[in-house]
């Protein structure tokens, strides 16, 4: 599935508050040196500088509630789409009966 950020997400271990997808998971890479051994090989080797980047063949995103700004990763493969509509943008639940209060 692809991501959209701009869109809304359900997903069932939040007990039908909306998502937002805010990102991907971060990995550690770290930096390859071309070292030369006491036989004069050449290998790769990590050292222990690198970066951090974002792990997006993980399958896996960062999202938020709605309301809230605290993150989880979830599995992308159990975000289901929701339409705007079809929570409540105060509080994040589903179907709470206020629905969108966002200008159309």
């Amino acid at each position: 599935m692809e991501i959209d950020f701009d869109s809304y997400y359900s997903h069932p271990r939040f007990s039908g508050v909306a998502l937002r997808v805010v990102g991907y998971p971060r990995k550690w890479e770290p930096y390859t040196a071309l070292v030369t051994d006491e036989d004069g090989n050449e290998h790769e080797c990590d050292t222990d500088e690198g970066e951090w980047v974002d792990d997006i063949d993980s399958g896996r995103v960062l999202v938020v509630m709605v309301g809230d700004d605290h993150k989880h990763t979830v599995d992308v493969s159990d975000l289901t789409k929701i339409n705007e509509d079809d929570f409540c943008d105060g509080c994040g639940q589903i179907g709470c009966g206020h629905g969108s209060k966002r200008e159309k």
